[in-house]
């Protein structure tokens, strides 16, 4: 990590105030947010200097900034209120945030967010055109158009007018999620409570386009550096729900019924007698293929619990299952796990299920998502308890987009524990289920969003996170639209987690 210091100055009537309220005796910092009770932030004056240097360092590798060149720059706090990042040991090269007075947490507080727009430093080009401005919610600016990001006030200074490494913590860390509102029948946040929605940047990984700033302004201040390359990456997950095994009258029946399939139904009416693979696992090995035939890695996401009234469930030691699973593995398919509905907000029950995937797959080093894409900021500290190495649930089931604002996989800030997290967060963009049954797109519409999902994911240097079942493989229109998005994705670079955030 970079050297933090502090700076001490002459002090104003505002740093005595400050000063004041940090030795107040009932000063809850952020991280000290208790999400799973509802508590709220008490007093902040501003974010605890191991949060800002966390969001600092979230924001400069999306600029570029490999973490060798990080690990030689200082950070200084000052007194008045400011936070100096010296970017080039032995000069005065710096980036300069402000931090967020007393009345911006007051209003936080209060549920008050204020979202401002900001323009570039200078004009970047046709080849950023996805992103026209910056938008920035929770600003720490009473204007709504605070020009631009960051600007020269001098030769050796950049400043910037808000304070960025708090909105982009709060953003990261899903603070919103924390606070008291309406949640769906199933117990989520819904994108259209969200400050993304209700402001308009919901397609937009506006915390990655921050990068795309900073990067012009640390040009400025460094013209020999060369930051790190932007390339596009892509993960694609496969949850299995249902798998054919035990076998279900009322989903043998659906193939015929619903899917149009009646020879799915036959299939699965002689698979319990002959031993030949179910419709839903032969779906599965398709999925695979496709990913592999196009150049793609696929990951398998498996469940450990038994039917349920939310789940159709299987028992993953059944001996068809365990024979899929070693021939996915032969295939060198990552394989990890599915908790079941019943474990969101319960870490006894993810324990247990955690367990026993780990045990039948052979494998402690295991990554996965949640069933129904139950999630709340909690949900990471669970998971970070039990060594997972990641999660991929971090996107909205009823729409399209970021909801952590980034595609970047990083390792989230917990606000009930007030530290980062070992656990790795890869965000989900796209959901199978979701610009059909949630957004009511036409199979062409969806088309179009999901590339339009995936230029932005490229235009940043971020990784395309897609979640597509095995049992929405079948039907007319979307297996399509899912086989025309591998096609244009064909040849992108895999992500591999085990390289953390690089």
């Amino acid at each position: 990590m970079p050297t933090v210091t502090k700076r001490r100055t002459a002090s104003s009537a505002t740093a005595k105030d400050s000063s004041a309220l940090m030795k107040n005796k009932f000063l809850r910092p952020a991280a000290c947010l208790a999400v799973s009770m509802q508590v709220q932030i008490e007093q902040l004056v501003r974010l605890p200097r191991k949060a800002t240097v966390y969001a600092i360092k979230e924001l400069v590798r999306r600029a570029g900034v490999t973490t060798e060149m990080f690990q030689t720059w200082r950070i200084e706090f000052e007194d008045e209120g400011f936070v100096n990042v010296f970017v080039q040991p032995g000069t005065n090269q710096r980036i300069r945030f402000p931090q967020a007075n007393l009345w911006f947490w007051k209003e936080l507080n209060a549920g008050q967010f204020r979202t401002a727009t900001a323009k570039w430093m200078c004009d970047p080009g046709a080849k950023f055109a996805l992103v026209p401005d910056f938008r920035i919610p929770f600003s720490s600016d009473a204007r709504k158009d605070v020009g631009p990001l960051f600007t020269a006030t001098g030769r050796d200074c950049i400043e910037c007018p808000v304070d960025l490494p708090a909105s982009t913590l709060l953003t990261l860390s899903r603070f919103e999620e924390t606070l008291p509102g309406p949640r769906d029948v199933h117990g989520r946040f819904s994108a259209f409570s969200s400050i993304a929605w209700q402001n308009g940047f919901l397609h937009r990984p506006i915390v990655d386009e921050y990068g795309l700033a900073l990067e012009q302004a640390l040009s400025i201040l460094l013209p020999g550096w060369n930051p790190v390359e932007r390339r596009l990456r892509v993960k694609i997950g496969h949850d299995v729900d249902e798998i054919g095994v035990p076998f279900s009258l009322r989903t043998v029946l659906g193939h015929t019924l619903r899917r149009k399939i009646p020879l799915g139904t036959l299939r699965d009416l002689v698979a319990p007698w002959t031993g030949i693979d179910t419709t839903y696992a032969i779906l599965l090995r398709k999925l695979v293929a496709l990913s592999l035939e196009h150049g793609l890695d696929a990951a398998v996401y498996w469940k450990a619990h038994a039917p349920g009234p939310q789940e159709a469930g299987y028992d993953l030691r059944h001996k068809r299952i365990q024979g899929l699973v070693a021939a996915l593995r032969a295939q060198g398919i990552e394989m990890g796990v599915h908790p079941s509905y019943n474990t969101f907000e319960s870490l006894e029950r993810l324990q247990v299920e955690v367990s026993a995937v780990r045990e039948l797959l052979g494998a402690h080093e295991i990554g996965g998502r949640q069933d129904f894409l139950r999630w709340n900021p909690e949900t990471w500290v669970h998971w970070d308890e039990l060594d997972l190495a990641y999660d991929a649930t971090v996107g909205f089931a009823d729409h399209i987009g970021f909801r952590a604002g980034t595609c970047y996989p990083f390792r989230p800030w917990l606000l009930s524990k007030g530290r980062e997290a070992q656990l790795l967060e890869i965000p989900l963009m796209a959901m199978d289920s979701t610009p059909q049954g949630y957004m009511k797109l036409s199979p062409e519409d969806a088309f179009r969003e999901l590339i339009d999902c995936a230029a932005r994911c490229r235009t940043v240097g971020g990784v395309f996170s897609l979640l597509w079942h095995n049992t929405r493989l079948v039907g007319q229109g979307y297996p399509v639209v899912y086989r025309k998005l591998l096609h244009e994705l064909a040849g992108s670079e895999r992500y591999d987690w085990r390289q953390s955030c690089d």
